[in-house]
C-alpha cells in the first residue's frame, strides 16, 4: 500500500511540474498511455494523480474527451513581478494610490520617522479572449515624496519599475513567502472564496546604497502562481 501511495505522489509531482514549468500548456490533452510509459508508473496510480490534479483545478477530466490541462500556470521569480515566459495579455492595473498613517512597523522597515507614507496597490491580471483573470494583488508602502505612475503601458520588471519610481537602481530584495488563508477583501479581488489558500510574499526593496525604499505585501492565487528560484527553463520546442 505504501508503495502505491509513493507512486501516486511521484506521478502527481511529475505531472504538476510539467504544467507549472510550461511544458504542458492550457487545453493540452494528457494521454494516459503516454504518461504511463514515460513515467514508468502503473495506470491506476497515474489516474489517482490526475484526480488529485483535477481537484486542484489544474486539469479537467471528462469521460469522453479525456483529461486536458485546464489552466496556464505562472512562475513568478522570487525577486520579480514578471512571470517567466510572460504570456501575451499579462497586465498590471493600479487600483489604489493614497497617503496613509505609517505606524511603527512600516517606519522601522523603511527606516523613516515620517508619520505618513504612500500606499499603492496593483492587481496583476491575465487578459485573454475568454475574459480577465486576476492572479495577484500587490500593496507597496513608500516615502510620500515619490510619485507612482497611474498607468503602466505594459507590466515592467521589478527592477525597471523600481528605477523609474525611485530614480536609483534596485540593489537588494529581502523576501519572505508564506501560505495563508485568503481574507474577504483579497478573495473579492482575486475571485476566490474566503479562506482559500493564497501565497503571501512580503518584500523589502533596497537601492544600491542599501536604503530601504519600498515595503510590500503581495497575495497570489496558490492554484495559478508559484515562486521559483534559479533561471527560467526552456519550453519544449524552443
Amino acid at each position: 500500500m505504501r508503495g502505491s501511495t509513493n507512486q501516486t505522489r511521484r506521478a502527481y509531482g511529475l505531472i504538476r511540474s510539467l504544467i507549472r514549468s510550461g511544458f504542458l500548456v492550457d487545453d493540452e490533452q494528457l494521454v494516459e498511455d503516454r504518461l504511463v510509459k514515460t513515467m514508468g508508473i502503473p495506470r491506476a496510480r497515474v489516474r489517482e494523480a490526475l484526480q488529485q490534479l483535477a481537484a486542484d483545478g489544474l486539469v479537467e477530466r471528462r469521460r469522453r474527451t479525456g483529461t486536458r490541462v485546464r489552466q496556464e500556470y505562472f512562475q513568478v521569480p522570487v525577486d520579480d513581478i514578471l512571470p517567466w515566459h510572460t504570456p501575451p495579455g499579462f497586465a498590471v492595473r493600479q487600483t489604489d494610490n493614497r497617503v496613509v498613517p505609517s505606524g511603527p512597523s512600516i517606519r522601522t522597515r523603511l527606516g523613516t520617522h515620517d508619520t505618513r507614507v504612500g500606499l499603492v496597490e496593483h492587481v496583476f491580471e491575465h487578459v485573454t479572449s475568454s475574459g480577465v483573470e486576476p492572479l495577484g494583488v500587490r500593496m507597496a508602502y513608500y516615502r510620500e515624496r515619490y510619485e507612482q505612475p497611474k498607468v503602466w503601458q505594459r507590466c515592467p520588471s521589478l527592477a525597471d519599475a523600481f528605477a523609474l519610481v525611485y530614480g536609483v537602481p534596485l540593489g537588494k530584495v529581502d523576501t519572505v513567502i508564506d501560505a495563508v488563508a485568503c481574507d474577504t477583501d483579497t478573495a473579492r479581488v482575486l475571485g476566490l472564496r474566503e479562506g482559500s489558500p493564497v501565497l503571501m510574499r512580503e518584500q523589502l526593496l533596497r537601492d544600491v546604497e542599501g536604503t530601504a525604499q519600498e515595503y510590500t505585501f503581495s497575495y497570489y492565487r496558490a492554484d495559478r502562481v508559484s515562486f521559483p528560484l534559479g533561471t527560467a527553463p526552456e519550453r519544449v520546442g524552443q
